[in-house]
């Protein structure tokens, strides 16, 4: 084996940071989505990186003896990354799962797309309410919390000292459940307004059998279904920087869950 005395290298503290760093610009929706070019985001990554390596002081790394522990340092920093990064991504997974919701209530689950973001075949109104959200969280400088919860990390979980534990487990649960409550929230007053309508129909269908309910119905939910995601768009801004506070104040948590 060869004995390797990196322990002030500056070379390896470089690249444990540009390995958590990699972690956002992989999984993060934006940051990391295949509309930026490749190279660019490897730049970035290294950009960041660099600057993070000259203002973060860092105590000295441990006695390192190997390649292997090198790597098993460079996977502990990923691992750190990509958890970072997926919490943002289950914000976005929540718009996204309201979209769903909508279109299959209001008859448009079968109209899909091409998601930019991923190259997959997606809900039209999912993309719609990922791009919705997209803006909003890059107007109030959401990017710059992921950014800056990286800076953070590095001060509160070292190189070497990440850990798994219990409660950071219950973070993620707590995040992934947080996919669930956004669907709803934002689903929530559309759906009751297409059931409304879908009352309304089958009202009108039981006492004048003659008419082609089925035909006007599923134009006139399709209609009602727009209209009332319309008017939703008024709270939308509201709801979500709800959401979006809460998860700037869970992403310190997160952090620090990720000590050993």
């Amino acid at each position: 084996m060869i004995a390797l005395n990196i322990q002030e290298s500056g070379v390896i503290v470089m690249l444990l940071i540009l390995a958590r760093c990699s972690g956002i610009f992989v999984f993060t929706p934006f940051l990391g989505s295949i509309n930026i070019p490749t190279p660019a985001r490897v730049i970035l990554s290294f950009v960041v990186s660099y600057v993070f390596s000259l203002s973060v002081s860092l105590p000295p790394l441990p006695p390192v003896t190997g390649i292997t522990a090198v790597l098993f340092g460079i996977a502990g920093e990923l691992f750190i990354g990509l958890v970072i990064g997926y919490s943002a991504h289950a914000l976005f997974a929540g718009l996204q799962f309201a979209g769903q919701i909508i279109g299959f209530h209001i008859g448009l689950s079968l109209v899909n797309t091409i998601d930019p973001q991923s190259s997959t075949r997606s809900a039209t109104l999912s993309v719609y309410q990922n791009y919705l959200g997209t803006m909003l969280f890059l107007g109030i400088n959401g990017h710059h919390w992921i950014i800056r919860a990286i800076y953070n990390s590095l001060e509160v979980v070292p190189p070497y000292s990440v850990g798994l534990h219990s409660q950071l487990m219950q973070k993620l649960v707590d995040l992934t459940s947080q996919l669930f409550v956004i669907g709803f929230e934002l689903a929530a007053p559309v759906v009751a307004v297409v059931f409304l309508t879908d009352f309304i129909i089958g009202v009108i269908g039981r006492s004048a059998p003659q008419l082609q309910i089925m035909i006007i119905g599923l134009s006139m939910k399709v209609l009602v279904g727009l209209s009332g995601l319309g008017l939703a768009l008024y709270f939308f801004p509201a709801a979500m920087r709800t959401h979006f506070s809460q998860f700037h104040g869970d992403l310190d948590g997160l952090v620090r869950a990720m000590r050993k």
